[in-house]
């Protein structure tokens, strides 16, 4: 490249090379500035990773775990409760095979907060922003854990996400990004292409398909890689983000390091798996990215967020509880509802569960599985619920903490807590805790100033 063309790169260019690098998790000298940042702390941080399963657009409480038998039909919905493993305990009909392993989790029956924004409490739950200010753009919890933990074994990322269509919606994109930290703590992205729901085996088989070097890929183009590397070397430091050349110049010259790396291409391949354990999680695409997720922790990945929802709105049902029909044209998105979405996650979550606590790996990996917030107590007049962000329901397992028990219970119509409000922020100091991260210390945004990485919530002391 002459030495022109290298000076005239624009910043904007430059930027948006870089942030799709990091974003979609082409860039190793991300992962390597993350294995880095281990050593830096001058501390032991404890063997712990988390798995966070998110719901995006609201799952129903009625539907999951915390139905209501006694109230009217208009409250209850048209589904039946089934006993769990934790007495007394009642979930949903239609999850049946997670009722079946609640003793394995604990249900938090009282979160709640007071906004029916999808994005505003999608930001609160994902990066700890109570009111955030949009000239700000904050970390992500997975991004944090990268930054102040980085990967627990050498050769992997810290911070992998995982979701099931390649375009996301912006917000959440954003929402699950490094912010202010810089694309050296984006997540490595597994973004599968459009597929049928049920799973194809030739779709799905693997996700080392980002760590592949295609193969008409001569010597000749592999140095022409490594020659554009040396170009990011040379760049003059003239970008207003110092820290996003700190993040890349150090590394950039290693890039080319994951592809080679067995470890990690062993990690993100599901064909290791038998066909008996591939069929435990489920043949759809939830079942298969959750068995992904315990591989890649049990690899030494520390915080991995399966995205249930590219859109935002997989469990947004305004228009049926049941069967939510959005794949006509004036619509848009998928197929969801409970009879869509119910059992794929009921096999997929209780085959996690039961997988990581036959593994052992329940000692160390914590599950989190929520949504931004719950629904109405009243069905509405087309049959589905409302935002409703008074109540909802989480769903925690493993991490070595207390498990079998309920904390905190809800109303008679499923509509307030009536002990123990749980905020997202309290859910975010719980999941900290865990990583052995202090929420309150302070991480450096770009202008310099000193940002507390959680400023409000407490630990939920029940677990511990």
């Amino acid at each position: 490249m002459p030495q022109q063309t290298q000076r005239n790169l624009s910043r904007r260019r430059f930027l948006s090379a870089s942030l799709c690098a990091g974003g979609a998790g082409l860039g190793l000298e991300d992962v390597l500035r993350l294995r880095s940042l281990a050593a830096e702390q001058g501390s032991v941080a404890p063997d712990t990773s988390v798995i966070q399963i998110w719901l995006g657009g609201g799952p129903s409480q009625f539907e999951t775990f915390d139905p209501k038998p006694l109230a009217p039909v208009e409250i209850r919905g048209p589904y039946r409760p089934i006993q769990s493993k934790i007495p007394g305990a009642l979930v949903c009909e239609m999850m049946p095979l997670t009722a079946g392993v609640l003793d394995k989790t604990a249900i938090i029956k009282s979160f709640t907060h007071p906004y029916d924004d999808h994005f505003g409490v999608m930001r609160w739950c994902l990066e700890g922003r109570k009111e955030p200010d949009k000239r700000e753009a904050y970390p992500s919890v997975g991004s944090i854990a990268s930054k102040f933990r980085g990967p627990r074994q050498p050769g992997m990322p810290a911070y992998v996400m995982l979701a099931e269509e390649p375009v996301m919606h912006h917000h959440l994109f954003d929402a699950m990004g490094p912010g202010y930290l810089g694309v050296s703590h984006s997540p490595f992205a597994v973004l599968q292409n459009p597929y049928p729901f049920e799973f194809q085996s030739d779709r799905l088989r693997s996700a080392t398909s980002s760590l592949e070097i295609a193969n008409d890929a001569t010597l000749d183009r592999i140095n022409d890689r490594k020659s554009l590397l040396a170009v990011l070397d040379q760049l003059p430091r003239r970008l207003d983000s110092n820290r996003v050349q700190e993040g890349l110049d150090p590394f950039a010259k290693l890039a080319l390091e994951l592809i080679t790396s067995e470890k990690a291409r062993r990690a993100f391949d599901l064909n290791q798996e038998t066909a008996a354990t591939r069929e435990r999680y489920g043949s759809h695409r939830w079942g298969q990215m959750a068995l992904l997720a315990r591989r890649l922790v049990e690899s030494g990945v520390t915080f991995v967020t399966l995205n249930t929802a590219p859109d935002c709105l997989r469990w947004d049902w305004h228009v049926s509880i049941t069967r939510e029909n959005r794949a006509q044209p004036d619509t848009g998105g998928p197929n969801t509802g409970m009879e869509w979405s119910g059992p794929p996650l009921d096999r997929a979550l209780s085959a996690l569960i039961t997988d990581l606590s036959e593994r052992e790996l329940c000692r160390n990996v914590l599950l989190v599985v929520w949504g931004e917030f719950g629904r109405t107590p009243k069905i509405n007049v087309t049959g589905g619920r409302d935002h409703w962000p008074r109540l909802g329901s989480v769903l925690l397992a493993g991490g070595g903490l207390k498990m079998g028990q309920i904390i905190g219970e809800s109303s008679h119509d499923g509509g307030l807590p009536t002990d123990r409000p749980i905020s997202p922020s309290d859910v975010l100091a719980t999941l900290y805790k865990h990583l052995g991260i202090d929420p309150r210390q302070n991480a450096i945004n770009l202008q310099g100033r000193p940002i507390p990485l959680l400023p409000d919530g407490n630990v939920i002391d029940e677990l511990f």
